[in-house]
């Protein structure tokens, strides 16, 4: 079932996140945040959460990198845990490790919500 209604929807928002963004639905990380995340994870309006999902936006459902834009992602993992899981909604946290992307579309659009830098790689 996932494949047929799970994927295309998901996939589907992912690509339209930034244009249909409303308020924040999660956590974004980025390397400027680096001696922080402590303060920022404190910060999260939930005190008791269980479950978190990461991404980083780089292979996004055959779709490939949307950098920021993947956060279409764990909300839709934990919006799938949440109804058939039983896992209480106010107990989990979507976050997303932006470390820019090499997307060229994305790179150009004025009004895309990431990094607007080449992916950071590891050495």
């Amino acid at each position: 079932m996932a494949p047929i209604i799970y994927t295309p929807t998901v996939g589907q928002a992912c690509k339209e996140f930034a244009m249909r963004y409303r308020r924040p639905r999660g956590m974004y990380f980025c390397e400027e945040d680096r001696g922080h995340m402590a303060a920022m994870v404190y910060n999260w309006p939930e005190k008791d959460v269980h479950v978190i999902v990461v991404t980083d936006g780089s292979r996004i459902l055959g779709l490939g990198d949307l950098g920021c834009n993947g956060m279409g992602i764990p909300i839709g993992k934990l919006s799938l845990y949440c109804a058939a899981g039983g896992i209480a909604p106010h107990r989990v946290l979507p976050v997303v490790i932006d470390v820019g992307t090499d997307n060229e579309e994305l790179l150009n659009d004025k009004f895309y919500l990431g990094v607007q830098k080449p992916r950071l790689q590891g050495s």
